[in-house]
């Protein structure tokens, strides 16, 4: 069969093809199948990596009109104001998460005040966050529903759409956040070269992404968190992302591992007792979940967060232009 052929079939299951987004080159090795995800993607999708540059991508992938599907409104991120929260404690850690966000952000960039645009801001929490401080604060998010939570319940100003299709002013913001959202972009190398237009001279750009070198990835294999597909389009390392963020005209500052771990842990030890002990995924998962049974676990949490091995990491750079 032709390669027109199968990029016609992928097409009409609601799939396509593509090529690595750094490099370019169509030279790519199988590391996962779908069947390895026990059914978490559809029939055909596989991540790969690039032989030529070792950027990790979904091909073949869900078309951008099929890829809404994978969103439900009860999708995890899209989650209620914290006043909403019913647990005084989990309303402290939530804001404890938020503030440490804005203050990371406030050190990098230099600034107490600004304008920030959040990419794929969900339902608005950090940007409320930011609204608050007193920063000037805009959001693109392509899922309606989040959208509307977000100008409803907070009044902020959020473009539904993606970051492409936005229509924003070239060099106004001081700020550009992705958390956790640019594995989730079709083209990151795009993403990147968009936010750098928008940033003003010494701008900043945050991202949040799954860390590749963190031991949940070791530990849980193709049931790791950090894979998710078929929301997951990339998987980076620092290497790769380093890259994109260079050619994109970014300098980076700072790597580092300061988001909380333990529901990311939870979910894939769920995900990794579905595959070896069905039958105690559900005990097990509800243990978990328990409040405060995430305290036993927060020294370790914490000793991967300090080395570098948590299981997000950030990146923080700024637009090479300003240096």
């Amino acid at each position: 069969m032709s390669v027109a052929a199968k990029m016609a079939l992928a097409h009409t299951a609601g799939q396509e093809t593509t090529r690595c987004d750094l490099c370019g080159a169509d030279d790519a090795a199988v590391i996962f199948k779908g069947e390895q995800w026990q059914g978490a993607a559809p029939d055909g999708v596989a991540l790969v990596r690039c032989r030529r540059c070792r950027l990790m991508y979904l091909n073949p992938r869900p078309t951008r009109d099929m890829i809404a599907n994978f969103y439900p409104d009860d999708y995890a991120p899209f989650r209620p104001a914290i006043e909403d929260e019913r647990l005084p404690l989990m309303r402290w850690m939530r804001r404890h998460k938020l503030v440490k966000r804005r203050q990371l952000l406030e050190h990098f960039s230099g600034r107490r005040r600004g304008r920030v645009l959040d990419v794929g801001c969900a339902t608005g929490l950090f940007l409320h966050e930011m609204q608050h401080a007193g920063w000037d604060a805009v959001g693109v998010e392509p899922t309606t529903t989040a959208a509307n939570y977000a100008r409803t319940r907070f009044g902020l100003n959020v473009v539904e759409g993606t970051l492409a299709g936005a229509e924003l002013t070239p060099a106004s913001f001081d700020v550009v956040t992705f958390w956790d959202v640019l594995e989730h972009t079709f083209s990151p190398r795009a993403e990147l070269m968009r936010s750098a237009s928008l940033l003003r001279p010494g701008g900043l750009i945050a991202i949040n992404v799954p860390n590749w070198n963190s031991f949940d990835r070791r530990w849980w294999g193709p049931h790791w968190i950090g894979y998710d597909p078929p929301r997951h389009l990339y998987v980076f390392t620092r290497e790769t992302l380093a890259r994109l963020l260079n050619e994109a005209g970014f300098q980076i500052v700072d790597w580092l591992c300061f988001m909380p771990s333990y529901f990311p842990f939870v979910e894939s030890f769920t995900r990794w007792l579905r595959a070896h002990a069905p039958r105690l995924t559900a005990p097990i998962a509800r243990t978990l979940n328990v409040p405060g049974m995430r305290f036993a676990f927060e020294p370790a949490l914490n000793v991967a967060n300090r080395t570098r091995r948590g299981v997000v990491i950030s990146v923080f750079a700024r637009k090479a232009d300003a240096l």
